[in-house]
């Protein structure tokens, strides 16, 4: 997986989740969170807000959504 080829996964998409990114590059989210970190820094790429399904905001199980900028 290269920085790369995440930035333009979710240029593709528009915006993806932590979970799409690291199950499509079979990585730990963790790995995923670094990489698309490093594009946050950039400008390119901005959280949006997590995608759980509800508007508690509270469960703790929300999956981050990165969405692309530029």
């Amino acid at each position: 997986m290269k920085l790369g080829e995440i930035r333009n996964y979710i240029k593709q998409r528009g915006e993806s989740s932590l979970t799409d990114v690291a199950t499509h590059f079979d990585i730990s989210k963790e790995a995923a969170t670094l990489a698309i970190e490093y594009w946050v820094k950039k400008g390119k790429i901005a959280e949006h807000g997590a995608a759980c399904g509800s508007s508690c905001n509270g469960c703790g199980d929300a999956d981050e959504n990165y969405q692309w900028l530029n």
